[in-house]
């Protein structure tokens, strides 16, 4: 049978907009909304041109047909509030054919794209194609993710592959939006994980009644079998949980849904989507909070519809009407072809005048925009003017220092106006020219417009640098401009030649150095316009420089400086730059150990000195080292004789001209270079401060990927903020699982950072891969991003783990984030991420409970100034819908604590306290736990992720009385029968929810114990009479039922009552009575409510049927029950 995708033996360069090289820019995203209307972007990588052009075709079909359905499905699980109204399809050149067509972009490209289409390769079959979709979000809960990823073959469901496999891919598409746009996460547990071996996010756990139930979310029993992802006819039992004798059965066996049932849950999209009757997310009435998953973890035990329904673009919307047309609008365009961004000198000191600079404008206006409209009319033209002195950082943009500036537009029927705005071009009466700051924001300019054409800074500089004060600017200036796929094109003014200082750096950006005087500079004018107009027709351009590393150095005669570099793909080279003050002895050596083994000196054929330093203060070394046929880590040494030398040194990795550049984490690991991104929090690129809702701290993320395997360990991974008044500080980036980082080993880096001012900040990174022995970091597979298939099977493509020789990434502004409100920020302490029981004494009655103690402001060894620790039978009653304890909320009081205490400990700590909580009965409640800290300042921190005690199944009852139940709610009362205890696990995340209160005996010789149960099915009658005392019950509220059991007096007597409260139905009230319990008792947590009901003549009793699929078996209680009911009755006879 013909292969889907035809492979080719040539190398596809991958058309990004990326750091090349491997480092991706963090930039806004393209998605927008407008009215009820999303625009929403996708961009089709030219690796996909793998894919036959015959098949192009029925892929765009198979695309807009599922965006179309995904966009209807999008509508009504969000009440009609937003669909997709627009959607762009960014096609690579390549496809364009007379019949296949789209309008010219330079909005949009592969890096703000929300989703990529990218053909991702197996790990151990080159021609197999991994069909996952899967969405990045390293951010915190409620906060956009960085996009979405997905190979063609996803879409084209060749016979009918994807279906099988992952279901409706529409629906695929929905949940990876919901992860993608509103920052919720994944409901399920992760196939292989066991929560009994410490694993945060296990496939099945136990639930609050004691039972073992799937991880997830759902609203109704899930109609399924358990077997073998690999043979669903060979059945097995209790997947990933201990059997019946505690031992670890086979974590191979999972939960196979029925997808041929007409009748199943409706939620949830985050948990099943697969699933034919799933339509909506999780709310409160259904969504479990109890189950330890993504969602609740990170977003503080609440539903997906309430992270949801609090985002920015649906707070204050209303809903469409009904009959809205969802089908979007689809457009295809075209990735902007090269830019030349024109940056003219016109300052007016030392070496040109008026005639100089009027003969390179009129050659520009009269010359180069003409013959860019005749051979390459789709390129883009920008121009801006750079001199003087004044620097406004104000304006956001690195340098600060462009002035005229027309961002780049189409030459194609602009071609008058670019002239124009050429000739209108005059000099300034400002003296001084600081090429750095121009050169920076030429590199920002450009950001837009990063592509595989490349683009063009062509720089007419006419005067003498001035007002230098530091050199470092120049690295980041060169290497911003490769980060960019930007070539520079320098026509350098000056009847000194010696005295040039762009030519080094034009060079290392691949580009072309034009030096001038006042005899040759006509001529040379023409050269350099003819040189623009034929890069601008070259398609392809890849800058295959990578930054490793640009620090200081300073050695002395006692202790030489030392240092190594990395390469960590071949074949590649390596450049050595050491800056050296330009007035220095010769009595320094410096020694660069090659990758081959060698050693190269000053006196080696491999060094050359040749230039200065923009600001001449420094004359640069270089070393070339040749490539090998490993990856492999060497170093280099400074060396003096004399007095303390300091200076500047860099490393560049130069890849090869047949190494594949790849973007987009797929494809075999040890096939990619290692890719960087670096994000930053906030919406859109914006971070309001003064947000009280979700976290609105200054965070920073740094994902380090290869392939689509991720990082697990870094030597050192710091990020510096650069303020707007060109300040810069530190933040060290951490991958520990520890506030502001989501999870540990995941391969994302994260930090904290506190403005004091609002502006634009910019974020570079410095990463320092691990050294071992060996020395290699290791890269490991994330099972966290990808859809789950329908059988929850790892895919076995993406098991593949890999390791790289130690490696180097210097990264100069990866990130920009405009902070707003920066006065208004009130920084909180630090979530409590490991909040955990560690020990529950039920013969003493005693709970121990702890935690690391957090800092009260981050990055400062000072400990907060107080505890939370709160409990309840209800776990909203303990988090709400913010995320945050409310402050009718029950805390454990000093008079309960039996060891420790609550009094803060220093950070880092581990805090332990012993409470006295009394649980009496013989069906004790489950009980909710959770803690905050509040900080010295008086601002209370998040919950932490919620805890709990199991509860018991209902006790054995002899004696059944008449009872009268009272309501003042609207919710119908019917009886719940026992519930069925299982080892096997259930798929009901949101089953019945079971809690016991137990009262002080009175005066009498009674004690009566209160089982309150919660579940969502099975209506029973009441033939008994009781009476408890609740909060009333609201429509929002899951059905509750209680269970009032009195322990036998001195008579003897047993009475049992069950009461269960849905949320709908008419109820009587013929009598009403009262009971309540002391705070410091479970009973304190309980929702107390009055029910009243008919009495019912007869008693039904029946196996509750949790909502997962399981195998029904009948509880000892029930049996027993049964039994002695048996009994009275043959008595009586």
């Amino acid at each position: 049978m013909r292969n889907i995708m035809s492979i080719r033996t040539t190398v596809m360069l991958c058309w990004v907009t990326v750091f090349w090289g491997g480092v991706l820019i963090g930039t806004i995203h393209s998605v927008s909304l407008n009215g009820n209307g999303y625009e929403f972007t996708v961009a089709i990588s030219e690796d996909a041109l793998q894919l036959d052009a015959e098949q192009r075709v029925p892929f765009l079909d198979a695309l807009k047909k599922t965006m179309t359905d995904t966009s209807k499905m999008l509508f009504d699980a969000t009440d009609s509030k937003v669909y997709f109204k627009k959607v762009n399809i960014l096609l690579p050149r390549a496809w364009i054919t007379s019949t296949l067509t789209g309008a010219p972009t330079s909005t949009y490209n592969y890096l703000n794209a929300d989703m990529r289409i990218e053909t991702t390769m197996t790990a151990f079959d080159p021609e197999t194609v991994v069909q996952a979709a899967r969405s990045y979000n390293s951010k915190m809960c409620g906060q956009p993710g960085e996009y979405i990823i997905a190979p063609p073959q996803f879409f084209l469901n060749s016979n009918g592959a994807t279906v099988k496999k992952y279901g409706d891919p529409a629906k695929v598409m929905l949940h990876e939006f919901a992860h993608y746009r509103y920052g919720v996460h994944k409901e399920n547990g992760i196939p292989g994980m066991f929560i009994e071996n410490g694993d945060k996010f296990p496939y099945t756990f136990k639930n609050p009644r004691g039972e073992w139930q799937l991880t997830g979310s759902n609203n109704s029993k899930i109609e399924g079998s358990y077997a073998y992802p690999e043979d669903h006819t060979r059945y097995c039992e209790y997947p990933n949980t201990p059997d019946m004798t505690g031992d670890l059965t086979d974590l191979n066996c999972r939960f196979i849904p029925d997808m041929t049932a007409t009748t199943g849950p409706t939620t949830s999209l985050m948990f099943m989507p697969f699933l034919p009757t799933v339509t909506k997310f999780s709310d409160e009435t259904n969504h479990d909070r109890a189950a330890p998953n993504m969602q609740n973890y990170w977003c503080r035990n609440r539903s997906t519809k309430t992270i949801i329904s609090k985002h920015p673009d649906l707070t204050d919307l209303e809903p469409s009407d009904a009959s809205t047309n969802t089908v979007p609008e689809f457009s295809y365009l075209l990735p902007a072809y090269q830019t030349v961004y024109i940056v003219m000198d016109t300052s007016s000191h030392t070496l040109t005048d008026d005639t100089v600079f009027n003969d390179v404008r009129t050659e520009i206006a009269d010359k180069l925009i003409p013959q860019l409209a005749a051979t390459s009319p789709r390129s883009f033209v920008g121009i801006a003017t750079m001199g003087g002195t004044n620097v406004s950082s104000s304006n956001g943009r690195l340098g600060g220092y462009l002035t005229e500036i027309q961002a780049p537009i189409q030459v194609d029927n602009n071609e008058i106006l670019l002239a124009n705005k050429v000739n209108g071009l005059t000099r300034s009466s400002e003296s001084g020219l600081l090429i750095e700051k121009a050169m920076l924001d030429v590199g920002e300019v450009l950001t837009n417009f990063t592509h595989l054409s490349g683009s063009i800074a062509l720089v007419f500089k006419l005067n003498d640098i001035t007002n230098m004060d530091e050199m470092k600017v120049e690295s980041e200036a060169v290497h911003l401009l490769n980060s960019r796929n930007a070539r520079l094109i320098t026509f350098e003014y000056n009847d000194d030649s010696s005295k040039n200082v762009m030519e080094r750096s034009t060079l290392l950006t691949g580009g072309t150095h034009f030096p001038a005087n006042l005899n040759s500079y006509q001529t040379v004018i023409s050269s350099v316009l003819n040189k623009t107009v034929e890069l601008v027709r070259d398609p392809k351009f890849l800058n295959r420089r990578v930054q490793l590393l640009r620090d200081p150095f300073t050695s002395n005669s006692a202790t030489p400086f030392r240092k190594f570099y990395t390469v960590d793909f071949v074949p590649s080279s390596i450049e050595m730059h050491f800056f050296v003050p330009v007035g220095r002895s010769s009595d320094y050596q410096i020694l660069v150990n090659g990758t081959d083994r060698k050693t190269y000196s000053l006196a080696s054929a491999e060094h050359v000195q040749k230039y200065s330093s923009w600001d001449r203060k420094y004359k640069i070394h270089t070393f070339t080292i040749p490539s090998t046929s490993s990856s492999t880590t060497a170093t280099f040494m400074v060396d003096t004789t004399g007095e303390p030398l300091s200076g500047f040194y860099e490393a560049v990795e130069i890849l090869g001209e047949n190494v594949p550049v790849y973007v987009g984490g797929g494809g075999q690991t040890k096939n990619r270079v290692i890719d960087v991104e670096v994000y930053t929090s906030g919406k859109n690129g914006v971070l309001n401060m003064a947000d009280i809702y979700e976290d609105p701290s200054f965070l920073i993320f740094a994902s380090i990927r290869k392939g689509y395997s991720f990082a697990r360990a870094l030597k050192s991974a710091v990020a510096t903020v650069h303020w707007p008044n060109a300040i810069q500080q530190s933040v060290s980036l951490r991958d520990d699982g520890l506030y502001p980082d989501l999870l540990e080993k995941d391969g994302t880096y994260t930090g904290f950072y506190k403005p004091t001012v609002s502006g634009i900040f910019h974020v570079s990174v410095l990463l320092d891969g691990y050294r071992r022995s060996d020395p290699l970091a290791q890269f490991n597979n994330n099972p966290s991003s990808r859809s789950i298939p329908i059988d929850q099977n790892e895919d076995s493509s993406y098991l593949e783990v890999g390791s790289t020789t130690s490696f180097q990434r210097w990264i100069p502004y990866a990130a920009s984030l405009d902070v707003r409100l920066a006065i208004l920020y009130k920084e909180r302490p630090a979530r409590i991420m490991d909040f955990r029981i560690d020990k529950y004494d039920s013969e003493n009655q005693k709970v121990t409970f702890s935690w690391t103690s957090p800092q009260d402001s981050y990055g400062k060894n000072t400990s907060v100034a107080s505890y939370r620790l709160v409990y309840s039978l209800y776990p909203d009653q303990i988090i709400n819908n913010d995320g945050q304890i409310p402050e009718t909320a029950v805390e454990v009081g000093p008079s309960t604590i039996v060891e420790g205490s609550l009094d803060p400990l220093q950070p880092f700590v581990r805090h332990s306290v012993t409470v006295n909580l009394v649980r009496d009965g013989p069906a004790p409640p489950s009980m909710y736990f959770t803690i905050n800290s509040k900080s010295t300042s008086d601002v209370e921190s998040y919950a932490a992720p919620m805890v709990y005690l199991i509860g018991s199944e209902p006790p054995v009852t002899t004696t059944v009385s008449k009872t009268t139940v009272t309501t003042p709610t609207t919710a119908a009362v019917t009886t719940p029968t026992t519930s069925t205890t299982t080892s096997k696990p259930t798929t009901a995340s949101t089953a019945a929810r079971t809690s016991t209160v137990t009262t002080k005996p009175s005066s009498t010789t009674t004690v009566s114990t209160t089982t309150v149960t919660t579940p969502t099915t099975a209506a029973v009658t009441t033939p008994t009479t009781s009476t408890t005392t609740s909060k009333p019950t609201t429509a929002s509220t899951a059905a509750r039922t209680s269970t009032v059991t009195t322990k036998p007096s001195s008579t003897t007597t047993v009475s049992t009552t069950t009461v269960t409260t849905p949320t709908t139905a008419d109820v009587t009230t013929p009598t009403t009575s009262t009971t309540t319990s002391k705070p410091i008792t479970a009973s304190t947590a309980a929702r107390t409510s009055t029910v009243t009901t008919k009495p019912s003549s007869t008693t039904t009793a029946q196996p509750f049927q949790p909502n997962g699929a399981q195998i029904t078996r009948v509880s000892s209680a029930l049996f027993y029950s049964l039994f002695s009911v048996a009994l009275i009755l043959i008595s009586a006879l």
